[in-house]
């Protein structure tokens, strides 16, 4: 797709009342509170609302000493919804094994790692930015009632390392985005190389690394089955992007706890 299916239907969502948008639109289990996402100056605020606020538009509870503002209270409500909903969407807890794969976690940078031979295979990731709706366009009917919501899926960058003492054999590696129905002959790899380097200690901007795209078509092909020895199948990378929407979602989650206490506090 050429722009983000999830940010055209936030959009939408924002301009219309909250009424008319969770009427038209119902929360599915992997996307992001579509329906909560409105615009407060197109609804009136709610009678429970209005009557913990004062002319002033501060907070009348008492209990905070009047520090806490119309918008406060309007975010707070919000949150308190969309994380009782996110919450009931979440998967499965993220494990500590995938395949093989020890797996360490430090904040949105995921690392993986096992040992091959006399290799140290190590794989890492960062879920930042990483979120989309994945959804086929192609499977869309725009007459049904009722169209399937986009699921929404973490896709990001990643590197592949396979160290051998000081040297070390880097792949950057990407999925492929839209990939659409693959062909007879055409490639059916849901990730691609995009860069190769090989280096000793550390990678630095003085490494050379040349661009998957214009290794020889053999070379590619045989680098990646090395990768797929190694563990870094399609269909270890399927799971690596379940494992990644996994661990991007508990984030998401984690980050709106965190927000409502911010703004909770007197």
């Amino acid at each position: 797709m050429s722009f983000s299916l999830a940010k055209v239907v936030r959009s939408v969502a924002r301009a219309l009342p909250a009424s008319t948008t969770r009427s038209l639109i119902s929360k599915p289990s992997s996307t992001r509170s579509i329906y909560h996402l409105t615009n407060p100056t197109n609804q009136s605020i709610s009678k429970k609302l209005a009557l913990s606020l004062n002319h002033n538009g501060l907070c009348a509870c008492g209990a905070c000493r009047g520090v806490h503002t119309r918008g406060d209270k309007e975010l707070i409500e919000f949150l308190s919804d969309e994380i009782t909903a996110e919450k009931k969407s979440s998967k499965s807890k993220v494990p500590s094994n995938l395949d093989g794969f020890d797996v360490k976690l430090n904040g949105s940078e995921i690392v993986l790692s096992k040992k091959f031979n006399n290799e140290q295979v190590e794989i890492t990731l960062n879920v930042n930015h990483s979120v989309d709706a994945d959804i086929n366009e192609e499977e869309i009917n725009p007459k049904a009632d009722n169209p399937p919501a986009p699921e929404m899926k973490s896709k990001p960058q990643f590197e592949v390392k396979l160290i051998k003492g000081n040297q070390i054999t880097r792949f950057a590696c990407s999925f492929v985005q839209d990939a659409g129905e693959a062909g007879e002959d055409a490639p059916s790899d849901i990730f691609t190389i995009d860069e190769l380097a090989i280096y000793e200690g550390s990678h630095n901007e003085q490494t050379y690394a040349v661009a998957g795209d214009i290794l020889d078509g053999y070379m590619y092909d045989l680098l990646m089955n090395l990768l797929e020895e190694r563990g870094m199948s399609n269909d270890f990378a399927d799971k690596l992007s379940d494992f990644a929407t996994k661990r991007e979602h508990d984030l998401y989650v984690n980050l709106l706890e965190r927000l409502q206490s911010f703004v909770q506090q007197a």
